[in-house]
């Protein structure tokens, strides 16, 4: 097995680190992570659903942030990092739940 030496180990990982593509910063992704979630860039849509389930109060917030941001979106802005957590949130306040609300009228069995 061949050795290598200390600059081409350096150019590999140099190489290794020009392949991977950086996304510009986002307010949105910041804000996530401020509240708490951690590095967000290699989490998996799942995990960052999982995190917004318990954080319920955040993804609301985050999906306040990204309804005018998804008006004018790419078809690769669902790639990223804001894509997916935009989209996680979506998923939530789709089915965030709000308290049934009736008029008051009861109505029992027999009765016109």
């Amino acid at each position: 097995m061949k050795q290598l030496n200390g600059g081409a180990v350096a150019v590999v990982m140099l190489e290794c680190a020009a392949c991977t593509p950086t996304e510009p910063r986002s307010a949105i992704v910041e804000h996530a992570e401020k509240a708490g979630s951690g590095e967000l860039r290699g989490a998996t849509p799942q995990s960052i659903q999982q995190w917004l389930g318990r954080n319920r109060q955040v993804a609301v917030e985050i999906e306040n942030m990204c309804k005018p941001v998804r008006q004018s979106a790419t078809a690769q802005w669902g790639d990223t990092t804001e894509g997916r957590l935009c989209a996680a949130a979506h998923e939530l306040a789709f089915f965030r739940s709000a308290p049934a609300k009736g008029d008051g009228r009861v109505f029992r069995p027999g009765v016109n």
